[in-house]
C-alpha cells in the first residue's frame, strides 16, 4: 500500500506541473476553513452500516507562482466513523462511532477560469493521527443482545489500535474573488485511506479497516502577496 501511495503521487504531480508553462506573479494565500464529513469504514468482515455525519475545522495555506498550478497544504480537525445499520426487527438498536483526527494533506492546485471566479482541482496525499474516538449506543456494550440476525460485533469493543492514518484524497471546487486579495472556496472532496485502524496481521480478525469519507467545505482565504492576474 505504501509504494502504491508513493508511485499514484509521483504520477499526479506529474501530470499536474505539465500545466505550469508560463510564470505569473506568485501569489501566497492564507485562509481558514469549515465544514462537513460524511464517512464509513472499508472493513472485512463486513459491517452492516451507513455514513456518519461528524465536523471539520482546519488551516490552509496555498502557494501559486505557475499559470493554472499551484500547491495547498492544510492542517484540519476532521471527525470521521460509522454508523451501522439494523434491520426492521432491531431497529431500536442504535450504534456509532466517531473518530477524532489531525489531518495534513499535500496537494496539487489546479485552478481553470477569469479572475473573479474560476474552478478548481485539488488532488494529492494525506496523513492524519487519530486523537480520541467517542462510542455512542443504546444497548450494553458489556452484555451485547443476541440480535435477530447474525450480526459482526467483534469491534464493539475494540479500540483504536493503529492511530496513523494515510491515504489519497482529492475534489473539486468553485472560488469567488472579492476585491483582488479576499477569495472564498466551495469544495467537495473525497478520501480513500491506506491505512487500517485495527491490526491486520494474519493472527488477527479483521483483515481490512480503512477510513472512507466525503467532505463538503466552506473556506475564506487571504492573498497576502501576488497580484492577480
Amino acid at each position: 500500500m505504501k509504494r502504491t501511495l508513493i508511485t499514484l503521487t509521483i504520477i499526479l504531480f506529474s501530470i499536474t506541473n505539465s500545466f505550469a508553462q508560463k510564470k505569473i506573479d506568485k501569489e501566497l494565500w492564507f485562509g481558514a476553513k469549515g465544514g462537513v464529513t460524511f464517512s464509513q469504514l472499508s472493513i472485512s468482515p463486513s459491517i452492516k452500516q451507513s455514513m456518519e455525519m461528524g465536523y471539520l475545522g482546519g488551516v490552509s495555506m496555498r502557494y501559486i507562482e505557475e499559470r493554472f498550478f499551484g500547491i495547498v497544504l492544510e492542517l484540519n480537525y476532521a471527525e470521521k466513523g460509522w454508523k451501522e445499520k439494523f434491520k426492521d426487527s432491531d431497529s431500536q438498536y442504535k450504534y456509532s462511532r466517531t473518530l477524532n483526527y489531525i489531518e495534513l494533506p499535500f496537494l496539487a492546485h489546479i485552478y481553470f477560469g477569469k479572475k473573479s471566479f474560476r474552478f478548481f482541482v485539488n488532488i494529492g496525499p494525506q496523513i492524519g493521527i487519530c486523537v480520541g474516538e467517542k462510542t455512542k449506543s443504546n444497548f450494553d456494550l458489556g452484555s451485547i443482545p443476541k440480535f435477530s440476525i447474525n450480526r459482526e460485533t467483534t469491534h464493539y469493543n475494540m479500540g483504536v489500535d493503529k492511530p496513523f492514518d494515510y491515504g489519497l484524497t482529492g475534489g473539486l471546487g468553485c472560488e469567488v474573488r472579492i476585491k483582488n486579495n479576499h477569495a472564498i472556496m466551495l469544495e467537495g472532496r473525497y478520501y480513500f485511506g491506506l491505512a487500517d485502524i485495527f491490526n491486520n496481521k494474519s493472527a488477527d480478525y479483521f483483515s481490512v479497516s480503512s477510513n472512507q469519507s466525503i467532505l463538503v467545505s466552506l473556506s475564506y482565504m487571504y492573498n497576502i502577496k501576488g497580484r492577480i492576474k
